[in-house]
């Protein structure tokens, strides 16, 4: 097929070094949007079975096809997108009225996802939860968190349970009420378990409710601190399961924290505690890149539900925002109620 690609002054480099083979047409005009279509019927191409305008234009060039007998559909509305399109001519039935882009837009992203999974199959994991790796070269994963899990009815908890899974929840954290019991955690344990093949945290400091998620059998404990450490870590570390290391109570630092975890041999996610805006937000984000340049290894836990949650704004806009900053900072864990 012998294809045109007509374009501006602007984007003509661009439209060049994406041509893949085709012949490109520079009209005089600087903007190819304002491209017309007396402007490609006074150019008069000819010899073309395809003639691709920019995606941008909303004129009618139904008169222009007839007057020079070629098919014309419009492309993408960049120009580095036809990198993708031109080699799928085949497999796109491009439109006079819609961008090619948007019509290419479903495969692209499958084709993104197929990419993302490879990449993620040979990717080295600095621990591994069921099978979904943590930190290392792996992705970011997310951890959703069921606030309140332990005081939630059987069916609110599997339609959170459910909800988070079909987002794309990597794991699930089942957060422990103020009021919560040894009981009401296994509970909450048994119905996820019930209903999830995810990997599942659960979220407690006090040492009973930490030693009852263990028996419950969760996968990993969320968090971990100078308090509790004597009293739970070898049980943690008995168990063979990641836990979540914060610091504290107090003055205690999280270098306190994580060398004490580290004497239990425990397997450790370094959280530096992402604080809540307009009380000490931004000099947290250096107590992250800190803790990252110090240890490149070390997987770093990213809460963003403690900003999210004091916010009243777009939250869509926060959380997209706050996941950039936290692959910034090479976080392996993103927190998010």
């Amino acid at each position: 097929m012998k294809v045109l690609l007509v374009t501006g002054r602007l984007a003509s480099e661009q439209v060049r070094r994406s041509a893949c083979g085709a012949d490109v047409l520079v009209l005089d005009v600087d903007v190819a949007a304002f491209i017309t279509p007396e402007m490609l019927c006074r150019a008069g191409p000819q010899g073309y079975d395809l003639i691709l305008i920019p995606g941008a234009i909303t004129a009618d060039f139904r008169g222009a096809e007839m007057a020079l007998g070629t098919s014309i559909r419009l492309g993408p509305k960049h120009a580095v997108d036809l990198i993708s399109l031109l080699p799928r001519l085949d497999e796109v039935e491009l439109s006079t009225t819609v961008p090619a882009c948007v019509l290419l837009e479903a495969k692209r992203r499958q084709e993104a996802i197929i990419q993302l999974e490879r990449q993620e199959a040979q990717a080295r994991g600095q621990l591994t939860i069921k099978g979904v790796k943590i930190g290392g070269s792996s992705r970011m994963k997310v951890l959703a968190e069921v606030v309140d899990a332990t005081r939630l009815r059987d069916e609110d908890l599997v339609e959170r349970i459910r909800y988070f899974e079909e987002q794309g929840a990597d794991l699930i954290d089942l957060g422990a009420s103020l009021d919560a019991t040894s009981a009401s955690v296994k509970r909450a344990l048994k119905k996820a378990r019930e209903v999830t093949a995810l990997p599942i945290s659960i979220d407690a400091v006090r040492p009973e409710l930490i030693c009852a998620g263990i028996e419950a059998g969760a996968d990993m404990i969320l968090s971990l601190n100078g308090e509790n450490l004597p009293l739970v870590g070898s049980r943690v570390a008995e168990a063979g399961i990641p836990a979540v290391v914060i610091p504290g109570p107090g003055s205690v630092t999280l270098e306190e924290n994580l060398n004490k975890a580290k004497d239990y041999a425990i397997q450790i996610i370094a959280d530096p505690v992402l604080d809540p805006p307009l009380m000490g937000l931004a000099r947290s984000m250096i107590r992250y890149i800190s803790l990252r340049e110090a240890d490149p290894d070390i997987p770093l836990f990213f809460g963003v539900g403690n900003v999210t949650e004091l916010l009243d704004g777009d939250s869509q806009g926060a959380n997209l925002l706050l996941s950039v900053l936290a692959m910034e900072v090479g976080a392996s864990l993103l927190f998010t109620p």
